[in-house]
């Protein structure tokens, strides 16, 4: 008699096959060699069918993502297949009842961990479409977003599974649950900066205030990202110091991004000494103008005699330079610098500095 009533193949008829061994009839020892014999067979059809007929229609398609999901699922569904034919031919013996929980709980387990390993196979692959797909350019975000992002999932699926697979076994999951909680709310205590920092480069990364190369101002500091890391952005500062940010704070901060700006706004005066008449005035206005209208970095100028200062008679001018680069910047000041100097000593046009007229009182005694 089988423990569970299965298949025999006819063989307890077999009369020759009824002597004993070990206590059961010979005719099982053939019957699960033949459901061992049975589960490599059909495990070799199914894993012919996968690596043939279906290869055969993958390479049609213009994607490799079934190639490489075919690739995954080939092995694991040969020896989960082979696993249930043998789970289904082991119970051919009445075994006890220990024995019975024993091989229940080994098959459950391989299965399980079978499943578990194909789902994280597949986390991989899904990581890989889309690095290639959506983040082929953007490198900083591909090599530190996704492995964070794939080790996380991967943690769910293995927690995944194992509750699982303890909740089919009969095992009190409830009561882990609840140590897990108190643990987790311990663990989470203790590591809350960290958790936050992580929770900071997430942000960082999705909504990109920055990038690497960019110069940004935040809270006191200005300078240029040189890394963006996992638990902190370190920045390089105009003075050449390294500063290391936590990425809570980072994330939590107004951050004026420098490199981001389209054009680099200008603004300074000049000052013409007291004694210049107001029509060599409009001829300062005018060579100033000239000056910005044909050097090529310069737009939106915007000249003009502004006030009377204590010393002197000052132009305003406004302009803005085409470049987002300072040393680009640099460049085209100095030029427009020179140039104003050249023209202005051409034209006689003195520059006012700072002086004090002293006026003395003499009185008769």
């Amino acid at each position: 008699m089988t423990g569970t009533n299965q298949p025999t193949f006819g063989l307890d008829n077999v009369s020759m096959l009824q002597g004993t061994l070990m206590g059961h009839p010979l005719w099982q020892y053939l019957a699960s060699f033949i459901w061992i014999l049975l589960s490599f067979m059909l495990a070799y059809v199914v894993d012919w069918l996968m690596t043939h007929v279906l290869r055969r229609l993958t390479a049609k398609t213009e994607t490799d993502l079934d190639d490489k999901l075919l690739e995954i699922l080939h092995k694991p569904v040969k020896l989960i297949v082979c696993l249930v034919v043998l789970s289904v031919g082991i119970h051919v013996f009445a075994w006890p009842d220990w024995v019975e929980k024993i091989i229940s709980v080994l098959f459950s387990i391989m299965v399980a961990g079978t499943v578990v390993y194909v789902a994280m196979r597949m986390v991989d692959l899904l990581l890989g479409f889309v690095e290639t797909r959506f983040l082929s350019g953007d490198t900083q975000l591909a090599t530190m977003m996704l492995p964070v992002l794939g080790k996380t999932i991967k943690v769910f699926v293995v927690i995944i599974g194992v509750l699982t697979t303890a909740q089919y076994l009969g095992l009190p999951i409830t009561s882990v649950l609840a140590g897990l909680g108190v643990g987790g709310v311990a663990v989470a205590l203790a590591a809350q900066n960290t958790l936050a920092n992580l929770f900071g480069s997430i942000t960082i990364l999705t909504d990109r205030p920055f990038r690497v190369g960019d110069r940004i101002q935040i809270e006191k500091y200005d300078g240029v990202v040189e890394q963006i890391g996992l638990r902190s952005t370190r920045i390089r500062t105009l003075e050449g110091h390294l500063v290391v940010i936590p990425n809570k704070i980072v994330a939590d901060s107004a951050i004026n991004n420098v490199s981001m700006r389209p054009n680099i706004r200008e603004t300074f005066s000049l000052s013409l000494t007291y004694d210049t008449p107001a029509e060599r005035v409009q001829e300062a206005v005018n060579i100033l103008k000239e000056i910005f209208a044909a050097h090529p970095m310069t737009h939106d100028v915007i000249v003009f005699w502004k006030t009377y200062a204590a010393a002197s008679l000052d132009i305003f001018v406004v302009y803005w330079c085409k470049t987002r680069d300072y040393r680009e910047f640099a460049r085209a000041l100095q030029e427009i610098n020179l140039e104003i100097k050249r023209r202005f000593d051409a034209a006689g046009l003195e520059f006012a500095f700072p002086t004090q007229t002293i006026y003395l009182r003499q009185e008769n005694t």
